[in-house]
């Protein structure tokens, strides 16, 4: 390896552990870190023969994940789905390179498992798809309930009865608050793969960089993928 390809290598696995931290610091996606994660992924396939091995998660957890990304972005007659966007490796690759985001994921999964047993008896990935899509939709629907909830809260702090009864609280949104914030998790992450990834720059109609340090994926991009699946949030 020549001291340049060297040098090449080391700077990408740094950019890709800093955007790995920055996102469960402070929640910021970097372009140009994005876009080592989805070269670093795709050389690994290249060299493994098309067979991109899991660094974070067992082979469970990962073929759930793969599941859930299709899901999230499925394919449609624009562009693939955010599994042919790399998003799966996406994940994996920060993933392993943050033990926090990590540990966010292995508990999330063994969450949504335990759920699908309680209702269906099975794991996430082996129910039917309308169970699996019902058990999103359970957690949209709670994600929603939740968000009216506070909303509501904030209402009463701001009114003059919330000084007499400073302790009220109101009805809060049941038992399926870690599934509604690993899936809020996975969501966006895989949104943010998509549309970092050479298919979602396709899919905006994306021009080449312009001197851009920093990238947030648009709000309307973000909209446009929700509305590809029933799992808005």
């Amino acid at each position: 390896m020549s001291n340049l390809v060297q040098l090449q290598s080391i700077d990408r696995r740094q950019a890709i552990r800093s955007l790995a931290l920055a996102l469960t610091a402070a929640g910021t996606l970097d372009l140009e870190a994005a876009q080592h994660v989805h070269d670093a992924t795709s050389a690994e396939k290249k060299a493994a023969g098309g067979a991109y091995q899991p660094k974070a998660f067992q082979p469970h957890e990962y073929k759930t994940i793969q599941r859930l990304a299709e899901i999230i972005v499925p394919k449609d007659e624009v562009s693939g789905s955010a599994v042919d966007a790399g998003a799966p490796e996406f994940i994996d690759t920060l993933a392993g390179q943050n033990t926090t985001l990590a540990d966010i994921y292995h508990g999330g999964l063994a969450w949504l498992d335990a759920e699908m047993r309680k209702r269906h008896n099975t794991t996430f990935v082996a129910a039917a798809p309308a169970q699996q899509t019902a058990m999103l939709d359970a957690l949209v629907a709670a994600e929603k309930r939740e968000a009216a909830r506070k909303q509501e809260e904030l209402v009463y702090q701001r009114s003059a009865d919330y000084k007499v009864f400073s302790g009220y609280t109101t009805e809060r949104s049941g038992d399926l608050g870690p599934g509604v914030a690993f899936f809020d998790w996975i969501r966006k992450m895989t949104v943010d793969a998509f549309y970092t990834s050479p298919i979602g720059v396709r899919d905006l109609g994306y021009k080449g960089n312009r001197a851009w340090s920093r990238y947030t994926v648009p709000q309307e991009c973000i909209d446009y993928a929700m509305k590809r699946s029933p799992f808005a949030g």
